[in-house]
């Protein structure tokens, strides 16, 4: 059974390596999750990834969430998913930031994919990967206990569906477009400015009436 799964694992291997286009993501990925993974308990936490773990994350979930609404401006949803991070994994800074590393690092497949549906060529693809995994500023938010990397992750997940949605004839990349957007809004009001503008792109297609009920709720989520 062993040496099945090492078969299975090298042919797998060697299909990415045959194919150039994968084997550049492959690396791009690796890249991004060491500039990411590689230093994250160098540093202490600094003040705003303090009040994170110590004002914000509470024993119980309902605590932590009447928590958020009197001491964070930004919505729950980051909050909620670091409080269920570190039942598992505790509050040391590695842990708690390895949340926001793995969000960056998603985000590099995610702009791969989402640069694909807009289409463009498989090159401008590797590019934009390339630019997020080593992007200094999205290494810096994918190593901070805060919402920025997930929000990024979710507003690029928005952007792919969204341009799946402008050429596709089905409703599944509308009702994902419309889950992404509403969880990006529920991590940063920021994302609002990426989705408000897509709503009105895909308000302007053919498909105005699915456009329609998705956009409304994105909004009824957002209220």
């Amino acid at each position: 059974m062993f040496s099945r799964q090492r078969r299975r694992s090298m042919s797998a291997i060697r299909r990415i390596a045959a194919t150039p286009h994968l084997a550049t993501l492959a690396g791009l990925l690796l890249l991004g999750a060491a500039l990411r993974f590689s230093t994250l308990d160098l540093q202490s936490y600094r003040y705003d990834e303090a009040v994170t773990v110590g004002r914000v994350l509470q024993p119980n979930f309902f605590s932590t969430f009447s928590a958020v609404a009197h001491s964070e401006s930004t919505p729950p949803l980051y909050y909620l998913l670091a409080w269920l991070w570190s039942l598992p994994f505790g509050t040391g800074e590695f842990w708690m930031r390895s949340l926001s590393a793995l969000a960056g690092t998603g985000s590099i497949v995610v702009v791969y994919l989402a640069a694909l549906a807009l289409p463009l060529p498989r090159r401008a693809g590797l590019i934009a990967a390339a630019l997020v995994a080593a992007s200094p500023v999205l290494v810096w938010f994918s190593q901070d206990a805060r919402a920025y990397a997930l929000v990024f992750l979710l507003t690029a997940l928005s952007f792919l569906f969204f341009a799946r949605a402008r050429r596709s004839v089905g409703r599944h990349d509308l009702i994902w477009w419309a889950v992404f957007s509403a969880l990006a809004f529920a991590t940063h009001y920021f994302a609002g400015f990426v989705v408000a503008a897509e709503a009105v792109v895909l308000l302007l297609g053919p498909r105005r009436r699915g456009a329609l009920v998705a956009v409304l709720a994105v909004a009824a989520v957002s209220e």
